[in-house]
């Protein structure tokens, strides 16, 4: 989803920044890559809530179609990742790591077109708005859209889509630039859908749980002002939730939340979140859309989180990794 600074003339600003998108055509792209810090102020500092910051990157491109990353899937090594863009199409980032598996440089990148069912690419920004990206326990791809909602299942990254979910009924009604935000596949046939664009007159939040082949209407508790923009589920059964939050005075921030696993089981548990870890200036911080988690061999969980710079020269391209250590 779209995140523009607020008033008029920013609003106008922003826009005559964002370059034209251009049709998406498969093939490598370069990409550079520079040492993102926590806090620029104290470059030492690696703590930020119950979270270890690892280090980041900010990412950068002369390609006119990078940008606008809204979901991303992390290779169990950490080796690369895949990122999906809501102008319509697929990101692949190899990267050099250290001894601790950690990204330091982009060794290869390269951009692939969503399609549909027959093969043809997505162009048409009702249809091409990807918002999230799992992959499934058979090795599959979920890509979840606005303007249009639905999700498609894909056998492969640029290949054609080979599936629809079935979503409940409601979902139809989302507003267009603020359905499926946030999807977390989770055990079994579960799914977790949160939408960023419904909120309910007790300031909570639209969302979906599918268990047992039905799906459940559920409402994410909104707080502060932050609303999720992505989610993912941990091996123990517990849901993380990416949220952001943005003002013009105040900038943007981000905040991790998470849902412990008795809570994400089923439908008639409350939803009390814990906050693991909030982002504010003056950390590094941008528009975070995305969200991934991959277990480390000591027992520890990698979160990688990665901004939605919505192609504006007055953003960013960030890709941050925090560490949670065992409780």
């Amino acid at each position: 989803m779209t995140v523009l600074p607020q008033g008029k003339h920013l609003i106008i600003l922003a826009l005559l920044l964002a370059p034209p998108v251009t049709p998406v055509a498969a093939g490598p792209i370069p990409v550079r890559d520079a040492e993102l810090v926590l806090d620029p102020q104290n470059p030492s500092l690696r703590q930020v809530g119950r979270l270890d910051y690892l280090g980041g990157l900010v990412l950068a491109s002369e390609d006119s179609r990078f940008g606008g990353y809204s979901g991303l899937v992390v290779d169990p090594d950490g080796g690369g990742l895949w990122a999906i863009s809501d102008t319509g199409h697929w990101l692949r980032l190899d990267f050099d790591t250290d001894a601790m598996g950690l990204p330091r440089h982009v060794a290869r990148a390269e951009i692939l077109p969503l399609r549909d069912a027959q093969g043809r690419i997505l162009e048409d920004k009702r249809d091409s708005d990807a918002e999230a990206l799992r992959r499934t326990a058979d090795g599959g791809w979920l890509v979840a859209f606005e303007h249009r909602h639905r999700i498609w299942r894909y056998a492969e990254p640029g290949g054609r889509a080979v599936g629809v979910v079935a979503l409940p009924d409601a979902l139809a009604g989302q507003p267009a630039n603020g359905g499926i935000e946030a999807m977390a596949v989770l055990s079994g046939d579960g799914l977790l859908l949160l939408s960023e664009g419904e909120v309910s007159a007790t300031g909570r939040g639209a969302a979906w749980l599918h268990r047992g082949g039905q799906w459940w209407a559920r409402s994410w508790p909104l707080a502060d002002d932050f609303a999720p923009t992505d989610a993912v589920a941990l091996p123990d059964g517990s849901v993380v939730v990416l949220e952001r939050f943005y003002r013009p005075l105040a900038g943007p921030r981000a905040r991790l939340r998470l849902l412990p696993p008795t809570q994400a089981a089923g439908p008639d548990q409350a939803w009390q979140p814990l906050l693991l870890a909030e982002l504010a200036r003056p950390y590094s911080v941008d528009n975070m859309e995305a969200l991934d988690a991959r277990p480390a061999a000591d027992g520890s969980v990698w979160f990688y989180v990665m901004s939605d710079d919505n192609r504006n020269a007055l953003q960013r391209t960030l890709l941050m990794v925090f560490r949670l250590q065992p409780q």
